[in-house]
């Protein structure tokens, strides 16, 4: 017999065998007995899956929970950021109305006391004469040099610590403007403005009084009389006595505009972010 045919035949014996012998089983012990190994086989092969797969799903859920973890603390990170940046900016808010606030009362406070000795000399200077023209004494006034003298060694300080106090209260309004409340910048702006106006002319005053008081005596040299020059140092006592006024009224105000920022802070706190 050849050698091919022999493999032939031998291969097809061993598929009879084989399905003879499946036949037998189901034969013997019945097709429940022979699914029910079928079954038992695929049951556990389907639990080793479901086993992977739940593995896998547990696997993901960690990975997940890790990230969602990682997520919620950048976030909580973010906010507690922002509330700090939020909180400090309120502090620097709330700062800036205090500060401004002294830079206020303390220009106030030497700004009055410049028109107050403004009109202090400017008066002095006026009643001086005043009294020489009541006693029909025109003719032969007094000199006024040593007490021009004194007033213009005197006068200057309060001058320069006016202007200082002032310029420091424009500065520190400039700076904090861009986050102090509208309101409040828009009423020192108003005070601001009516200082400057205030430092110049009470300047121009003191000055042109004490010429005055010089004018006065000797007419003669000015192309004017000794009236004329009384009645302008008069008109330049009553510019003393209107920024005297002004300042006094601002003065007086200081409670009232250390009250209104007092409510403008209770309601930056309260409302932070409407402010």
């Amino acid at each position: 017999m050849p050698p091919e045919l022999y493999d032939f035949l031998k291969s097809i014996f061993s598929a009879l065998v084989g399905a003879g012998m499946t036949f037998a089983v189901v034969a013997k012990f019945g097709q429940s007995w022979f699914f029910k190994k079928l079954d038992a086989k695929y049951a556990i092969d389907l639990a080793q899956r479901n086993n992977e797969l739940k593995g896998d799903l547990e696997r993901k859920k960690n990975d997940l929970n890790k990230e969602l973890q990682i997520e919620i603390t950048r976030f909580k990170s973010q906010l507690e950021v922002l509330g700090s940046q939020q909180s400090k900016f309120l502090e620097k808010k709330v700062n800036s109305v205090l500060i401004l606030n002294q830079h206020h009362y303390i220009a106030v406070k030497n700004i009055k006391e410049y028109t107050d000795t403004t009109y202090s000399c400017v008066d002095e200077a006026t009643s001086y004469f005043k009294y020489q023209f009541k006693e029909g004494e025109a003719d032969n006034l007094s000199s006024y040099d040593v007490y021009r003298k004194i007033h213009q060694e005197r006068w200057p300080s309060y001058e320069k610590a006016a202007k200082s106090a002032f310029d420091k209260y424009v500065e520190c309004l400039a700076l904090n403007m861009p986050i102090l409340p509208k309101e409040l910048v828009e009423e020192d702006i108003e005070i601001v403005d009516k200082c400057r106006e205030i430092l110049a002319d009470a300047s121009m005053t003191f000055n042109r009084a004490m010429n005055f008081t010089q004018y006065i005596v000797q007419p003669e040299e000015c192309e004017g009389t000794a009236d004329e020059f009384m009645n302008d140092l008069l008109e330049e006592l009553q510019k003393a006595a209107k920024y005297k006024d002004f300042l006094a009224t601002l003065s007086s105000r200081l409670l009232e505009k250390s009250l209104r920022s007092g409510y403008l802070i209770e309601r930056l706190l309260q409302h932070p972010s409407n402010s």
